[in-house]
């Protein structure tokens, strides 16, 4: 079965939830702000907009955790006072088994993966595995768990039965894991400009844009208005009625890769800019090369 995006999302919020308080040694009844929300279980502004009912309920100004999270956050905690005895002995009995062979297929030009070998280990690691799980809580990358169609709390062992899993968990213990950011929320709603050329008006036309929780918004002399992460939308809208020429299905994946890496964080405002800008040069350069020469009678826009 498949893992959608929103399920791992509401996974590794459902850990930070339990790294927060586990940090901040807060009552798991306490009531939080969303500021508080925002800085101690990194919640994105998305976050905030989408999956702060899932966890909380809202009493005045004051967010507070649902019974049922309640109980999931109370159980993962008591899991993890439980393997913290075991945990240190843990790690280094998975770094001489398996962080030994990564090291091996890594530093080896030639190295063969040996998969007989990788079985051994993994089962000889099972109850290390578990220990290490709920030791560190590790946030995991979402394509973890979507490409897999697995979630680790459902079944530890069967989910850390693969390569990639067991190298997002030595990764961890190297200090290397994934963590929750909500650096991306630097990007949202900062006017932005894209400007695309048009045969139609033999000139640049300036777009200017702002990414939003949902996608962008852009607002132009024509059309003003909302689209999705791929331009679908005021954006596209825009591009149709000047009747600009451009390769759209490439253009929106590129728009939509955009704003998910601006999302996940790895975008400054400056870079997000001038990758924008990218896009719409991408556009211009179709645009021009559409026009160029084209006999005069054709006159095609």
């Amino acid at each position: 079965m498949a893992v959608p995006e929103t399920t791992a999302r509401r996974r590794n919020l459902l850990i930070s939830i339990v790294h927060g308080i586990l940090k901040e040694n807060y009552e798991v009844t306490r009531e939080y702000t969303v500021a508080e929300i925002e800085t101690i279980f990194h919640f994105r502004k998305r976050d905030i907009a989408y999956n702060s009912d899932y966890f909380f309920e809202q009493r005045d100004e004051e967010f507070f955790l649902k019974i049922e999270k309640l109980d999931e956050v109370q159980k993962i905690i008591r899991n993890h006072h439980q393997a913290l005895g075991q945990l240190e002995t843990a790690k280094v009995l998975f770094i001489k088994s398996f962080g030994r062979f990564h090291d091996d297929r890594e530093n080896s030009a030639s190295f063969s993966f040996d998969h007989e070998r990788l079985r051994k280990i993994y089962s000889d690691l099972h109850p290390v595995i578990q220990i290490l799980h709920w030791g560190m809580l590790p946030i995991l990358s979402k394509w973890l768990m979507i490409n897999s169609g697995r979630l680790p709390e459902n079944d530890i062992i069967d989910f850390y039965d693969h390569h990639h899993m067991l190298t997002a968990l030595l990764k961890e213990i190297r200090g290397q894991g994934e963590t929750m950011e909500n650096k991306g929320d630097d990007t949202l709603n900062k006017e932005m400009t894209f400007s695309v050329y048009t045969r139609r008006w033999r000139h640049n036309d300036v777009y200017h844009i702002e990414r939003t929780i949902d996608g962008w918004e852009v607002n132009h002399i024509s059309i003003n208005g909302k689209c999705a992460k791929d331009g679908e939308g005021a954006l596209m809208s825009n591009l149709h009625h000047d009747s600009i020429f451009f390769p759209e299905d490439g253009v929106k994946y590129a728009l939509s890769n955009l704003w998910d890496d601006a999302e996940d964080g790895n975008l400054t405002p400056e870079e997000l800019q001038k990758k924008l800008q990218q896009i719409a040069d991408w556009i211009s350069s179709v645009e021009k090369v559409v026009g160029e020469n084209q006999p005069d009678w054709v006159n095609y826009y």
